[in-house]
């Protein structure tokens, strides 16, 4: 557990492009895109850990929805070397159970860029990042967002940020075993918001 977690104990760096970048994050959550709103948001990076998301890892998230909604959306943070170093792809799952269940949706996306990048206390830069997801109706429930596959311009090591939010998150640093379940360990969740449309407000 403590190689899949990475993580450093040097000082913090980067408050000032931390809080330069804020204003960014409000203004997409306060002026959204046209019908869309926070259907589940776990909770920004608060720079105390992150979990690896490419070269054969994967961490998944859960997220609550209260009722049905159609998900548009989604905002989280990557981290990487270099701050030119730019998450540019992902592979996105969403799934009723953690690295299993049911798939209720897939895809190999490119990442949006929401601020510029800022330094965290482990020399690594944040990027506070979006992707489209095609208009993904789901009842309510609990499920599963799990991220895999990035691709960083330089084709580097990247990894999902914790924020500690009241999600329950899993890491596999694995691929599937004989029977294709992941095997997994569960840890403190990662940053990330889901956005979108609640569907009894749209038929209103």
């Amino acid at each position: 557990m403590a190689q899949a977690r990475w993580r450093r104990s040097f000082g913090s760096h980067g408050s000032l492009a931390r809080f330069a970048g804020a204003g960014c994050l409000l203004l997409l959550f306060t002026v959204p895109v046209h019908g869309q709103t926070v259907l589940y948001d776990n909770g920004p990076d608060e720079d105390i850990g992150y979990y690896r998301v490419n070269f054969g890892a994967a961490t998944t998230n859960s997220f609550a929805l209260a009722q049905e909604a159609t998900v548009t959306n989604v905002v989280l943070t990557i981290y990487d070397v270099d701050d030119r170093n730019f998450p540019e792809h992902l592979k996105w799952t969403i799934t009723t159970e953690p690295f299993g269940g049911s798939v209720l949706g897939t895809g190999f996306v490119g990442l949006s860029r929401l601020q510029p990048p800022y330094l965290t206390r482990f020399l690594f830069f944040a990027w506070k990042t979006g992707f489209q997801v095609p208009s993904l109706t789901l009842p309510a429930g609990t499920f599963y967002l799990q991220l895999q596959d990035v691709v960083t311009e330089w084709d580097t090591w990247a990894f999902w940020a914790e924020s500690g939010g009241p999600s329950t998150a899993y890491h596999s640093e694995v691929g599937p075993s004989n029977d294709g379940v992941r095997l997994a360990a569960q840890t403190v969740s990662e940053s990330f918001v889901v956005m979108g449309e609640w569907r009894e407000a749209a038929q209103q």
